[in-house]
């Protein structure tokens, strides 16, 4: 009944539209979710000028906001003419990630299209899209002639309130290390500029989160994409009416570290769908954080058979030896303490070429741990190349591989990166992407995917001053942005002191290590200090997947305070971190976990910095407890 109503309903608003067409020259239709909660409405004016609007419980979230692209010879952003729109058709999505916020996925869509011809008669299908999550829009251009076609501009927009509340991050001009998404996100109002944080702005980077007061909603925007090729997109600064427009990437962003004679803008032949720009609408953040919209939105997954695909935990030794000694016995040790810990993966990142690499893998195998090697973005620069080296990786007897310093959103590093997740794929290889792009809905469509950096993660205590004071802030907005879209290789849990002094707790890093979703969760400390921890924080080690069951989030609140709850098998772990220099208090209803009486609380030790605490608590259906500054607290949970 419900599919029913929906399809009824948007037939009824688009009849509507075409008798206003005639009228007063404006047209609509409209697509509702399964729940009839969201809706996306679609115009076009008198001079045939395309915009939609996001309505949640009936109440504007986006104002008008611009669609349309142009093209070296056409503009599809006005003078368009209505051709036909499709009925509604409702898709079940049901798919399995490897490396997502839920292991199995079952939800539906709402789709529609529309087509319309420019004044030249040539035709532009906008595709809508659904769920109880959010809506979607995305462009095709159905021509089957197999023409080239290189787009100048695309208009698409976000209208978003001017008293909205937002975290943003600024998206950085072309440099060395940059654009690769590693900055803070800043809490601004529309229409404030980015501001210089570790590089110049040119505009903001993907996810944008937004509170919307008069609706008390949250957005999350973002894009996914297609399988057809695109470049990354971001956000340009917002216009005095508050709309944030896609923006492409500039031309002196290097390819894989070398200049480039492609163009510099999207291009490719006919037919060609463009990626889908997204909107996740909730009424809460807690709800945002454990969206699957970009992998429903994904196309689905190109791995016929993956049971060779195994998400795990990993030691790594560059955090605790940047300057090394990268000899075999440094290797062998945190091999060995996977293994101890009965992790399944080691990573032998950078100069594993020292004591080369066939001794540490085959220690590794003895050992019963997996290995993953790092290489750079230059091993696949041509098809030649990556082949070769994936060969050669895949010969040594590796698992995997971690590909650092992309450094662009070109179109022709997105395609790189395409095809080393297939070829990657052939060889049963799992692929960690590091010094890169935001992931765009990618871990679905190809789940030997696991990780990528694209965060400001524990490295920065080696980099970035300014950490030290931002990371727990940073910590708790990353649930609701950067985590929602993709998985995160965020490397967690770094307690010795490096650089720029940590100010977080210890118990902060420990409950971060679990709220962070990775396929591969890279543990950044050692075994000298991890050895010694007590012995309720190493079963945590021990016990915590990477790969949970299921995760709730029970408190959410950007750059304030986060609880995650996350079951494997019939164990849960209560997860909670505070981003602020103050004390906080929490109560927490525990009904549903009645059947887990017994219960350890991991918090802060005598010596915050580096200290544990750990003690049984009396199961009860209220539970409180008091956060420290910057603080954290991990309760377990068995039946």
């Amino acid at each position: 009944m419900m599919d029913f109503r929906a399809s009824l309903r948007g037939l009824l608003m688009f009849s509507i539209g075409l008798l206003s067409a005639a009228e007063a020259g404006l047209a609509q239709v409209s697509l509702v979710s399964p729940d009839q909660s969201r809706e996306i409405v679609l115009s076009l004016s008198s001079d045939g000028t395309p915009s939609y609007r996001v309505l949640f419980g009936g109440k504007n979230l986006l104002g008008s906001s611009p669609l349309g692209i142009k093209t070296e010879e056409h503009d599809f952003t006005r003078g368009l003419r209505w051709v036909r729109s499709s009925r509604v058709t409702t898709k079940q999505e049901r798919y399995e990630l490897f490396s997502g916020i839920s292991p199995r996925v079952d939800v539906l869509l709402n789709h529609r299209s529309i087509e319309f011809k420019n004044q030249d008669g040539i035709p532009l299908v906008i595709d809508l899209a659904a769920s109880n999550e959010g809506v979607a829009f995305r462009y095709r251009l159905p021509s089957s002639r197999n023409e080239p076609m290189r787009i100048l501009e695309e208009s698409s927009g976000f209208s978003v309130p001017h008293d909205a509340k937002a975290w943003m991050q600024p998206y950085h001009i072309a440099g060395k290390y940059t654009p690769a998404y590693e900055d803070f996100y800043f809490a601004v109002s529309p229409g404030d500029p980015p501001p210089r944080s570790r590089q110049e702005a040119i505009g903001w980077a993907f996810p944008a989160l937004f509170y919307l007061p008069a609706a008390d909603a949250w957005i999350l925007l973002s894009e996914v994409s297609s399988l057809d090729p695109y470049p990354a997109c971001h956000l340009s600064s917002a216009s005095k009416d508050s709309i944030y427009r896609i923006a492409f990437p500039r031309e002196n962003e290097a390819d894989l570290d070398r200049p480039t004679s492609a163009p510099d803008h999207p291009h490719h032949s006919l037919p060609w769908t463009l990626p889908w720009r997204m909107i996740i609408v909730e009424q809460k953040a807690a709800e945002i954080a454990t969206s699957t919209l970009v992998t429903d939105l994904a196309p689905p997954s190109r791995v016929k058979n993956p049971f060779w695909i195994r998400p795990g935990r990993a030691s790594w030794a560059w955090w605790s030896f940047p300057e090394g000694p990268f000899d075999a016995k440094t290797f062998h040790g945190f091999t060995d303490l996977s293994s101890d810990l009965g992790w399944e993966l080691t990573l032998f990142d950078a100069n594993w070429w020292d004591p080369g690499i066939l001794p540490l893998i085959r220690h590794a195998e003895q050992r019963d741990v997996d290995a993953m090697m790092w290489t750079h973005a230059r091993d696949y620069e041509s098809p030649e190349k990556l082949r070769s080296k994936l060969d050669e990786v895949s010969g040594y007897g590796a698992v995997g591989v971690k590909a650092d310093f992309w450094c662009s959103d070109r179109q022709e590093t997105l395609g790189t990166i395409q095809a080393l997740f297939e070829e990657a794929a052939k060889r049963k290889l799992m692929v960690n992407l590091h010094g890169c792009t935001l992931p765009r809905g990618w871990h679905r469509t190809w789940p030997n995917f696991m990780t990528a950096e694209a965060v400001l993660g524990a490295e920065s205590y080696l980099y970035e001053s300014a950490y030290t004071h931002k990371a727990a802030q940073l910590n708790t907005v990353l649930p609701f942005t950067r985590n929602v879209v993709g998985p995160t290789d965020y490397t967690p849990f770094a307690l010795s002191t490096k650089l720029y002094a940590r100010a977080t707790t210890a118990a902060h890093e420990l409950a971060n290590s679990l709220i962070v979703t990775s396929g591969i969760i890279h543990y950044a400390e050692g075994p000298e200090l991890l050895r010694k921890l007590p012995g309720e924080v190493l079963q945590v080690l021990k016990d915590a997947p990477a790969r949970w069951d299921e995760t709730l989030c029970l408190i959410g609140e950007p750059g304030r305070l986060v609880v995650f709850a996350r079951r494997s098998k019939d164990r849960w772990f209560i997860a909670g971190i505070s981003g602020t220099d103050d004390s906080q208090s929490l109560t927490l209803d525990l009904r549903k976990f009645a059947s887990h009486p017994y219960r350890v609380l991991i918090h802060e030790g005598s010596d915050p910095h580096l200290g544990f605490t750990a003690k049984s608590v009396t199961a009860s259906d209220d539970w409180q407890h008091s956060i420290p500054a910057r603080g954290g607290f991990v309760l377990r949970l068995d039946p």
